[in-house]
């Protein structure tokens, strides 16, 4: 993790912010691949008939 971020362009300031930014992608990304999961794959949560 440390290496991670300390490979990114810039100062280091710049280099945490960059990697805050880049988390924060990632997270509001599996957020939507869970919910496509969740609305495509799996059980809607329907009464059994």
């Amino acid at each position: 993790m440390k290496r991670l971020i300390l490979r990114l362009p810039g100062p280091m300031p710049v280099k945490i912010a960059l990697f805050a930014a880049i988390v924060i992608v990632a997270l509001v990304g599996l957020f939507f691949f869970y919910d496509w999961i969740g609305t495509s794959l799996l059980d809607t949560g329907g009464t059994i008939s």
